[in-house]
């Protein structure tokens, strides 16, 4: 996917193939297209994330080499001479922060999309260059079909969303133990599926454990 030298992370690819239903869900061709304007129009873009705020996944593009999104100075930022910057510094914050940046990641944008008055998309973009992003917010937002207003610019030089990406195939598998838990528990018990899912997770609650850590023990007993 993505001619442009920006390709799926690997976690991201195995949670797109777990996501993905043989129905024919088109996120795979969306997340392509949003690749591809992206990189048409800011050819600095180094990489990309787009989350799906209601499924809490994040799929994540990077452009070779594959060094991008690691940490550039490990042992953190060092103080400017002559002393520590002022509270409302802005110019001192922007260094600060381009001192934790990813290795090449100068800039960043997080664009919400909003369908029905909601966000249901977060696209966070990455570039190389400090000003990759100036005066090209309007023809990115039309392009994505992103909220203008709701722009911040340099809010995840660290490269945040890769994490979250990584993150993502443990992310699914969880949900679907749960959902077979629940299924298991809802035959058994007799109950529609909302109800053995509060079931599970109000024991979940009062074990103090999660509601995958609950599901497991459900699957492990021979009998409910």
């Amino acid at each position: 996917m993505g001619g442009t030298g920006m390709e799926l992370l690997p976690q991201s690819r195995e949670a797109l193939d777990e996501y993905l239903t043989p129905s024919g869900d088109d996120l795979e061709d969306q997340l392509s297209e949003i690749e591809s304007w992206a990189v048409r129009t800011v050819p600095e873009c180094v990489a990309m994330s787009v989350t799906l705020l209601e499924e809490d996944l994040t799929f994540t593009f990077v452009r070779q080499p594959p060094d991008v999104g690691e940490a550039a100075d490990p042992a953190g930022p060092a103080p400017p001479a002559g002393g520590g910057w002022h509270a409302l510094d802005e110019e001192g914050w922007a260094a600060l922060a381009r001192q934790q940046a990813a290795a090449g990641i100068a800039s960043t944008v997080s664009l919400p999309v909003v369908h029905r008055d909601r966000v249901v998309l977060g696209i966070d973009l990455y570039a190389c260059t400090p000003h990759a992003f100036d005066d090209r917010l309007e023809d990115l937002a039309s392009s994505l079909g992103a909220w203008r207003d709701g722009a911040v610019t340099n809010a995840d030089l660290a490269f945040d969303t890769r994490r979250l990406a990584e993150e993502a195939p443990q992310r699914l598998k969880e949900r679907r133990t749960v959902e077979v838990a629940v299924g298991l528990l809802a035959a058994r018990q007799g109950l529609d599926i909302e109800s053995a899912r509060s079931v599970l997770h109000s024991c979940a609650r009062q074990a103090g454990i999660e509601d995958v850590q609950a599901a497991l023990v459900l699957l492990a007993l021979p009998d409910l």
